[in-house]
């Protein structure tokens, strides 16, 4: 990965924790072939927390891939969406359209409710989380509220 002016890049959770393995492994490669090489401890203490933040399980970018981040970001080329909402929708992986809301500035005025929900269907069906299996709500569908289940929980196939 090449960034290419470093004032305008922003790169997603994912594209940090490739990035700081990456990192960690030319370190540790490095420290091999010279074990009188160092590296600054905080650097590394840094490194370690981020890279240990973004893997857990809580964390979309710890089961995300770039086919499934490339396939949403195309997407939602539809929509009329700022770049930073985007990547937010990418960190986040918003399940509810509560946290749609607030993501997207004026979200309100710029789109309806079907559209807030294909939203949702959209990031949920490209970036799922691991057991669960994803529906679309249909306009007018009997709902517990606007924020009506939109992931349906299912225990993963190992759990079975």
């Amino acid at each position: 990965m090449q960034i290419i002016d470093k004032r305008n890049a922003m790169l997603s959770n994912y594209e940090v924790l490739a990035l700081l393995r990456e990192m960690d492994e030319k370190q540790r490669e490095q420290a091999n072939s010279n074990p009188n090489v160092k590296f600054a401890e905080n650097l590394k203490t840094i490194q370690f927390e981020v890279i240990q933040n973004l893997s857990s399980s809580e964390s979309p970018s710890s089961t995300q891939t770039p086919e499934q981040i490339e396939t949403t970001l195309t997407q939602l080329k539809n929509y009329n969406l700022t770049k930073s909402e985007k990547l937010q929708f990418i960190n986040l992986r918003p399940q509810s359209i509560a946290e749609l809301e607030l993501i997207i500035e004026d979200c309100e005025d710029r789109f309806g409710m079907d559209t807030l929900r294909e939203l949702i269907y959209i990031i949920g069906s490209n970036l799922p989380m691991p057991g669960q299996v994803v529906r679309r709500l249909e306009s007018g569908a009997d709902a517990l509220d606007d924020e009506s289940m939109t992931f349906i929980h299912y225990p993963s196939e190992h759990q079975l």
